[in-house]
């Protein structure tokens, strides 16, 4: 076909075609029908996100285990509470070079990236194109009339543009940007999940080494007791049964050095996981009992808690993202308007490509609608609505254990703390229990067993006295983390 000059341009609609004389005068026709139709582009079909009704009634007005001064909470930067530079700097070297966490954050641009590209269906997509063909019959075969010009050449624009009519573009926009949002939360949540386990690490590391220096003066101690018992028992003063339990008793301790070697290992190991380094002996900072435990930890209000925790945060916008899902299924069920064009140049010679009678184009809309489907559309859209109801649930389940982390960690704080307290009442009077026992055992008013037992008891009270101090250290780390990285 030969295009020796643009005549006219067609619309097409539907499958139908109006053919008009090629004058710009005439484009004022067209102002109309594209008015119509970005007014129609505001009529979006779908619902619209609101929080479930039932999150009321799961949703308590104070927490029962809080403090008498549960004021609001402050973004306190909580680990500078401690005043240990050694974790500190662990937990930002975690921060810097953590694996899970970078891997959050990679997520977080792969969500932004595919947020852009659904705002770019928003609008209409530019093309360019070239053609050029150089073509040699000779006299027989233009007398055969099967020839044609022997040169083309054109130069085009083109551009297609799908009216969003429905919302079922701006659905998608809304739900990419919902899915960003979720993303950039659960990379929070890692992030306090992340700072909270390298503390609770760290503060059971220092535990374990407390729990070790105490197991190893114990375990000198009976060594010295086996010792005086032998040379006693060589003598014919102790029977031979006192000389078993003493050996017993230093074995026991020796074994609770290897076990808790073990232990230190496993968790030096953990924390240097944690910093995405292989096994390196882990620093140390100051001891658990030279930690500054804050005196008032002000909890909040519950209804802060659902704005503030990231992982809530995050499943309300899966669940709004979701929503806007079923905005998508439901515009699908509706007719589609869209509209293509070209406008160029075109001619059998190029030196006269860019003369004003050698310019073409061309724009044509069509509406296009889904007719019978055997109820597929439909289906969709009760497959959308029932994924939704999923997230719903798990939103109001989210919702749930968290305000039980914060409960737990409130009970957790006050009866470790008071446990704190009593441990340190019962090694006082275990010390001065082995101290009597000693005593009476020397002058052969009480047999070795009592001084055995005695001092088994002290060493079992150091030992949950240890255990003591760093559960209410710990505590402090998972009310940090069930606030939502703060108090």
């Amino acid at each position: 076909m030969i295009i020796k000059q643009a005549r006219f341009s067609r619309i097409k609609f539907g499958t139908g075609y109006l053919a008009f004389e090629r004058n710009y005068k005439h484009m004022k026709h067209l102002i109309i029908p594209i008015f119509i139709m970005l007014v129609l582009a505001g009529c979006a079909v779908g619902p619209k996100y609101s929080r479930p009704e039932t999150l009321e009634t799961r949703t308590p007005e104070e927490y029962f285990q809080a403090t008498e001064n549960p004021d609001s909470i402050t973004n306190l930067a909580w680990w500078e509470v401690y005043e240990d530079t050694v974790l500190q700097s662990l937990i930002q070297y975690a921060v810097d070079s953590n694996l899970n966490l970078l891997t959050a954050v990679a997520r977080v641009e792969e969500a932004q990236a595919i947020l852009g590209y659904n705002k770019a269906n928003m609008g209409p997509a530019f093309g360019v194109s070239g053609a050029a063909r150089a073509s040699d019959f000779r006299e027989r075969a233009t007398e055969a009339d099967v020839a044609f010009n022997t040169n083309s050449y054109s130069v085009l624009g083109n551009v297609s543009w799908e009216i969003d009519i429905w919302g079922k573009l701006r659905h998608a926009n809304r739900a990419a940007y919902a899915e960003l949002l979720a993303s950039e939360e659960n990379r929070k949540s890692i992030y306090i999940s992340l700072i909270s386990q390298v503390a609770e690490l760290y503060f059971n590391l220092r535990g374990l080494d407390d729990r070790l220096r105490i197991t190893q003066r114990t375990y000198e101690t009976r060594l010295e007791y086996l010792r005086i018992i032998n040379l006693r028992f060589e003598k014919g003063e102790v029977s031979e049964l006192d000389k078993l339990q003493a050996e017993q008793i230093a074995a026991d301790a020796k074994a609770q050095l290897y076990s808790l070697e073990r232990a230190t290992i496993f968790v030096e190991n953990a924390i240097n996981i944690l910093v995405g380094k292989p096994y390196s002996p882990i620093v140390r900072g100051l001891r658990n009992e030279q930690q500054q435990l804050p005196l008032d930890i002000p909890s909040g209000l519950p209804s802060e808690l659902l704005e503030r925790r990231p992982d809530i945060v995050g499943a309300e916008q899966l669940l709004v993202a979701q929503t806007e899902r079923i905005g998508m299924a439901v515009a699908m069920r509706f007719p589609t308007l869209s509209l293509t064009g070209f406008l160029g140049v075109a001619s059998p010679d190029i030196s006269k490509l860019f003369v004003p009678n050698a310019v073409l184009g061309s724009i044509s809309g069509q509406l296009a609608a889904p007719v019978f489907q055997f109820g597929q559309n439909k289906r969709r859209v009760e497959a959308e609505r029932a994924r939704a109801k999923q997230y719903a649930f798990q939103y109001e389940q989210t919702v749930l254990e968290a305000f039980a982390e914060v409960e737990n960690s409130l009970a957790e704080i006050r009866t470790f703390t008071n446990e704190y307290e009593a441990r340190q009442t019962q090694v006082a009077a275990t010390e001065k229990s082995l101290m009597l026992s000693k005593a009476l055992y020397d002058n052969g008013y009480t047999s070795f067993l009592q001084v055995l037992d005695a001092e088994r008891e002290l060493y079992y009270s150091e030992f949950e006295k240890s255990l003591a101090l760093e559960n209410q250290l710990t505590s402090s780390v998972r009310l940090y983390k069930a606030l939502g990285g703060g108090w």
